[in-house]
């Protein structure tokens, strides 16, 4: 059952891939892809895992999510724009992005500091010992625990936005730069620090999802910045992405002790890779045949940001574990990841994973042609968030972040401090 999901989706990836005019970076693409390397990385456990009696529900959920998306995706560009977009000539002939260094040397030492605020709070948290020990510790305390004082200071996770926001906005410029010939070492300089910055927070605050994601927001940028009807994206342009995945899992493989996963001391390179990205596969099928949830709270597991704000505002809803529970199949543990249908059906059931997957298609796919056509070089604010949003693509195998993580007063407030940041960062400020 298994293996015929997996074929499909790779004539599904075929089919999109000349339905939306062989552009690798449109959202059904890319939807396709991830799921094939998810899908595929549980096959080649298929014996340890007893990937042989896969059921069909999840078989038909993976299945009709994908066609829904292609579906959705395919009406959208008919629709909103329905031709190969040109942005390499519009870049071409556009002026370079400069960027202010004042503003530029004051963020990167903000960020630093915020930085060291961040190390000072998970040590705090996590208490004596060696760096990874320090982390693992902190993750223990905050991911599995329901006591909210042990926790970073609020202000410090607001704070912490703004390395964020860094991480996306000066490596837009650089790319942007060096698709057009013009780009100095300026760019280069503040790129790297702000990048190599957010790394290092994101590692101490032990969420490596976060630098896969930008990683993949920044090939984002890069292959959409160069797309044009006389420059089509061919199998080299692929071959180079595929480079670049088996380089993010080495580089996601090699910090796993530093970043508090100890545990995981002893597992190879390709039973910890494959465990994390093909794992959801087989344990959203184990959800589905043993399903654990507490109904109490309406939407617990899709809307989570929204529900923790309704609390902090007063409403009577009590703290609960956000992470789901650990499964293992014959003694081997896969961890607690299932994919973002396993939030909708244990919330809504099948009636809400048709809904919420149809606006997520709707979303993504609309707001990718709508930039297209309204000329992303003309609304290249725009284009930064889309990049950062477009995780929620990448991660849609492991979890859903469009309704727990984007749809959150959070969200506001990146909005509006990508607007200042950006404004900032490339015009040249009077004070």
């Amino acid at each position: 059952m298994l293996i015929l999901l997996f074929l499909i989706f790779i004539l599904l990836l075929f089919i999109t891939y000349y339905l939306f005019d062989k552009d690798y970076m449109a959202p059904p693409f890319l939807f396709c892809a991830v799921y094939i390397i998810s899908i595929g990385s549980a096959l080649i456990n298929y014996t340890q895992w007893g990937l042989q009696d896969y059921s069909i529900t999840p078989f038909l959920i993976l299945l009709g999510g994908a066609l829904i998306f292609i579906f959705v995706g395919y009406l959208i560009k008919k629709l909103v724009c329905n031709q190969i977009p040109d942005n390499y000539d519009r870049v071409l002939a556009s002026s370079r992005i400069n960027i202010n260094i004042g503003i530029s040397f004051f963020l990167v030492i903000l960020n630093l500091w915020i930085l060291y605020l961040t190390f000072k709070s998970v040590k705090a948290i996590g208490g004596n010992g060696s760096l990874s020990q320090v982390i693992e510790a902190y993750r223990a305390i905050t991911s599995y625990g329901t006591d909210t004082s042990m926790s970073i200071p609020g202000y410090i996770q607001q704070l912490q936005k703004i390395p964020t926001i860094c991480a996306y906005i000066y490596p837009f410029v650089l790319i942007f730069n060096i698709v057009k010939s013009y780009v100095n070492k300026k760019d280069w300089l503040f790129s790297i620090a702000n990048v190599l910055i957010f790394v290092l927070m994101s590692m101490i605050l032990s969420n490596r999802l976060n630098i896969l994601g930008m990683v993949g927001t920044i090939i984002i940028y890069y292959f959409v910045l160069k797309q044009s009807p006389s420059n089509n994206q061919n199998v080299k342009s692929l071959f180079k992405l595929l480079g670049i995945f088996v380089g993010l899992m080495i580089f996601f493989y090699s910090i796993r002790l530093l970043v508090g996963r100890s545990n995981s001391a002893d597992s190879s390179f390709m039973d910890y890779i494959t465990m994390y990205v093909g794992g959801p596969v087989k344990l959203f099928d184990m959800f589905i045949k043993n399903p654990i949830h507490d109904a109490s709270i309406w939407g617990k597991e899709t809307f989570i940001s929204m529900i923790g704000t309704v609390r902090d505002l007063g409403g009577n809803i009590p703290v609960y574990l956000q992470h789901k529970e650990f499964r293992t199949y014959n003694g081997i543990q896969l961890g607690n990841v299932y994919s973002a249908y396993r939030n909708w059906l244990a919330d809504f059931g099948i009636s809400g994973v048709i809904i919420l997957q149809t606006l997520f298609a709707i979303f993504y796919n609309y707001y990718y042609y709508l930039l297209q056509r309204r000329n992303i070089i003309k609304h290249k604010l725009a284009f930064i968030i889309y990049g950062y949003m477009a995780e929620g693509i990448f991660l849609h195998p492991i979890d859903d972040w469009l309704f727990s993580i984007y749809l959150s007063v959070g969200m506001i407030i990146y909005l509006i401090l990508f607007f200042v940041l950006y404004n900032l960062i490339t015009r040249k400020v009077k004070f």
